[in-house]
């Protein structure tokens, strides 16, 4: 268990008995007089108790501090008004736990999870018709920190992308293809897309596939038929090197929307939704009966075939999620959908669970404007009315796919994001990604130095006989102890970094069930914050031996936990800088 986790079973048997699903919360106070971690369990617990907050926090404070589970581990345990339990952790304990941190190396926090979980994120899943967008990168680079973390809380992860080739959508894009070539096509010229891209497709296209006379009708309708189909391909291609090559990516599933017709799986939903008397037919249509469902879904019925006898956008949706819980057995799915899909996370869950089938945790990815010198970038010279993810990360340059990265994975997904062009390019530690990419570097520089001088000695001493190479992938020796005692904590920011370095479990198993990883930036500014003050007060390549050693550890303790968080949100954790 991590340290939360023994605190939370700590505390709940302290408090005694307790209502049925009461959930014990544990905090992470910003301020250390504040404790290392603190419980408001008696505020909650209050009103159901009939006494003060203040006195049922006392008790529980008193049984903590009694208790021989946390003897190692609790230096003291204070109640504080109205009803706060604030508690501090040994200094030893710590010292401990910094030494085990240097040990673990690329291990350290990382889980065993009581159940292992079978997880799909499925994300990003832009049709195949035109460059991926900013959002698309949102949910893209989000997408893949939930499912770093997810893995290090030790699931079974798959990282998959849908693809939209089957519809409306993509018959569009082959018309606009046509379109450049002067044939006719079945749609207005205002629904085709537009951009340089579709020059290029129709350029790329016309060797092999541009008509030289005129067509007859089921010439015409073949044609379509082609171009659509190589057109997607072609930009799916463009796609997969933008996500894998670019935004480095790794996608595990491209899942086709056409192999569910081609396996049978949209007839078989139709059936069921049939059988359960969850659809009628009006106007030549087939409708979900989607007001009789549950509460909370758009009033109005939705059509699920068309009475063209198309499916409707929702039933693939249906199929595909009924695939991923049946057939393929994900016990967890987690789904983010642009903020142009509210209908559809509206009604997915509830159209699910009336076939009984389980419901997926679905994300929204509200809309990002990029902004240059205080205006909006409105513009694209690839796709013609938007700024392409990939004209993004080349003009971030060699960094583009780290800054934009945690500029996206920041910000909670539900909120409207302005992505700062200007702050983004800046190279200084003002920007917040190479803030804490600077303060790894400062320590893989110590852990070369020390070894600089050690290596002088002509007898290896002890220091040297206590390094090790660094899980988090240092190509230099560094301190290990060889035990738990050659770890020190005495100076006040030598436990301040200490304090931060142990909390990274804990924010693994909170983000596996959250999937908040905007956390992940804010921990590892922390984390850079409190380097910083001990840097400037812990003198490390100085005084005795015994110290030396110590405060090595506590920097290579810190290079790990950096490098190993910058992994958790996919960025790179580089070695000089």
């Amino acid at each position: 268990m991590t340290v939360e986790q023994q605190l939370q079973e700590a505390v709940k048997k302290a408090a005694g008995k307790v209502p049925a699903g009461f959930s014990v919360e544990i905090s992470m106070p910003d301020r250390a007089e504040m404790g290392d971690y603190a419980t408001s369990i008696a505020m909650k617990l209050a009103p159901t108790l009939k006494q003060p907050p203040i006195e049922i926090a006392k008790v529980i404070a008193e049984r903590l501090q009694k208790d021989k589970t946390l003897a190692e581990i609790v230096d003291r345990v204070e109640s504080v008004p109205p009803g706060f339990v604030n508690i501090f952790l040994r200094d030893e304990w710590l010292a401990a736990k910094a030494g085990k941190i240097v040990q673990e190396g690329e291990r350290y926090g990382t889980a065993e999870p009581q159940k292992k979980q079978k997880v799909q994120v499925e994300f990003i899943s832009a049709n195949p018709t035109g460059p991926l967008t900013l959002a698309n990168g949102r949910g893209g680079f989000i997408g893949d920190a939930i499912a770093r973390v997810l893995i290090a809380a030790g699931h079974d992860v798959t990282r998959e992308y849908y693809v939209n080739d089957g519809g409306e959508q993509v018959k569009k894009l082959g018309s606009a293809v046509l379109a450049q070539w002067g044939v006719p096509v079945p749609y207005p010229e205002d629904e085709l897309y537009k951009g340089a891209y579709v020059e290029d497709l129709a350029e790329q296209l016309a060797k092999d596939y541009k008509p030289s006379g005129t067509l007859t009708e089921d010439e015409r309708l073949q044609l379509l038929e082609t171009v659509t189909r190589e057109a997607t391909n072609a930009m799916l291609g463009e796609i997969k090197r933008v996500v894998t090559k670019k935004a480095r990516i790794p996608m595990d599933e491209w899942y086709s929307e056409k192999s569910l017709e081609r396996r049978g799986l949209i007839i078989e939903t139709i059936k069921e939704l049939q059988r359960k008397n969850l659809v009628q037919e009006k106007d030549g249509a087939l409708w979900l009966k989607l007001s009789a469902l549950s509460e909370g879904t758009d009033d109005s019925d939705k059509v699920v075939v068309k009475s063209n006898g198309q499916p409707a956008y929702i039933l693939p949706d249906i199929a595909y999620h009924r695939d991923k819980f049946g057939a393929r057995r994900f016990t967890r799915v987690i789904d983010l959908f642009g903020a142009d899909h509210q209908s559809t996370a509206k009604i997915l869950p509830p159209a699910l669970q009336a076939l009984g089938s389980p419901a997926p945790e679905i994300l929204l990815m509200q809309m990002v404007r990029l902004i240059s010198d205080g205006k909006e970038v409105k513009m694209s010279k690839r796709a013609g009315t938007f700024v392409t993810l990939e004209e993004l990360l080349d003009e971030l340059g060699e960094s583009g796919s780290d800054v934009a990265r945690w500029f996206f994975i920041e910000r909670t997904p539900n909120t409207h994001m302005n992505f700062d062009l200007a702050l983004a390019k800046d190279t200084s530690d003002k920007n917040p990604v190479f803030y804490v990419q600077y303060a790894h570097a400062r320590c893989c520089a110590i852990l070369r130095k020390a070894q600089q001088h050690t290596n002088g000695h002509e007898n290896e001493n002890e220091m040297t006989r206590k390094t090790r190479k660094g899980g988090g992938g240092l190509s230099v020796k560094s301190t290990r102890s060889k035990s738990d005692s050659a770890v020190r904590v005495t100076h006040p920011s030598e436990r301040g970094l200490v304090r931060e370095l142990v909390k990274l479990p804990d924010f693994v198993l909170r983000i596996s069930e959250s999937l908040e990883v905007h956390h992940l930036t804010t921990y590892a500014t922390d984390v850079a914050k409190a380097f910083s003050a001990f840097y400037r007060d812990c003198p490390v390549l100085s005084g005795d031996e015994e110290q030396m050693t110590s405060r090595l550890a506590l920097v290579q303790a810190t290079q790990t936990v950096l490098a190993n968080t910058l992994g958790l949100m996919g960025i790179r954790a580089p070695e000089t800088m």
